[in-house]
């Protein structure tokens, strides 16, 4: 079990060194002057700099420093919690980053625990009697789900529910010029304005990422069918819903766990676009913004945080395995 535990910490230490690396050498292999921003969304011409100013900017980024220079630079900086200053926005990234992070957070979390939910409940009812109405009816459905990009949904929702119905605003976090008050009742009043706003983006991710756990679920549970512990199961005369939810369950539980991890990853690809749609004022918003300002330093922190983010869940995703398999937690 320690063994185990020291060779993943191991293994995790080299790919969060790997992760700061190639994050620190990627932007310096692309194309073009990171000092040639524009200040707009990336449409309009680069803005010029005097000599005077781009010196200053080339010093004060190190861009005039030798490459090994700027590595041990950026890692000083990064060792002490500073991601750099936003060339656009004029404001220190860590700040940027720990304003939007929230709004992200909430949004991926909701979403992926709920898609999860609903796709593996609808999942076992597919697989538990692979062939049948209600099967074929949900693989098909999930199929056709899976095939819809998230933009095409988030303007099905947005024309539907916020143009059509107007029961749920067309864009933004929460309501603006609006006084929530103070006390608990003002809390909760933001709170459920914030819930409000957000239902459109969280159900957009939600109905993209449904289908993948259906489909995950159903094929993992119609495998089980004639294993010999089911049957056994089944033979002591428990009913189908405790044979489903105490034995089956629990035995695809480390499939359902890795592939929950490895959504977290096109989740946030997805959230880049829902967050842009509906104007959330979240990291995929600010980083569209950055990629029409050409803000390096706000790009390169966001790849940091999202890749670091990944390989933490996948972190705790593999340290659940030594509480579901038996097998890790006995290999030597």
């Amino acid at each position: 079990m320690v063994q185990n535990l020291l060779r993943l910490l191991s293994r995790y230490l080299a790919l969060v060194v790997s992760v700061v690396l190639v994050n620190f050498f990627l932007p310096r292999m692309l194309p073009g002057d990171p000092l040639d921003f524009s200040a707009g969304d990336g449409t309009e011409a680069a803005v010029p700099l005097t000599a005077s100013a781009r010196a200053n900017l080339e010093n004060y980024y190190h861009l005039d420093d030798p490459t090994l220079t700027q590595l041990r630079t950026y890692l000083s900086e990064l060792l002490r919690g500073d991601l750099g200053f936003s060339i656009s926005r004029s404001a220190p990234v860590r700040d940027l980053i720990l304003d939007r992070l929230p709004w992200t957070l909430s949004l991926l979390l909701v979403s992926l625990v709920l898609s999860a939910i609903i796709g593996t409940t609808f999942g076992v009812v597919a697989g538990w009697r692979p062939g049948r109405r209600s099967d074929r009816f949900l693989t098909s459905a999930s199929g056709m789900l899976a095939a819809i990009p998230e933009f095409l949904i988030a303007i099905g929702l947005l024309l539907g529910g916020a143009v059509g119905l107007a029961w749920f605003p067309l864009f933004g976090g929460e309501s603006v010029f609006v006084e929530s008050g103070a006390g608990l009742s003002g809390v909760m009043h933001r709170g459920l304005d914030i819930a409000w706003h957000l239902t459109l983006p969280a159900a957009t991710l939600v109905i993209a990422g449904v289908s993948a756990f259906v489909l995950v679920t159903r094929d993992a549970i119609a495998s089980l069918q004639h294993e010999p512990w089911l049957v056994a199961a089944r033979a002591k005369g428990l009913d189908e819903r405790r044979v489903a939810t105490r034995h089956a369950l629990r035995k695809i539980a480390p499939l359902l766990i890795t592939f929950f991890g490895l959504r977290l990853g096109s989740v946030l690809g997805g959230a880049l676009v829902v967050e842009r749609v509906f104007s959330i004022p979240g990291l995929g918003l600010l980083g569209f913004q950055a990629i029409g300002a050409r803000d390096y330093p706000v790009l390169q922190a966001l790849f940091l945080v999202s890749g670091l983010g990944v390989l933490g869940v996948a972190f705790l995703v593999e340290l659940s395995y030594l509480r579901f398999d038996p097998t890790r937690r006995t290999r030597q």
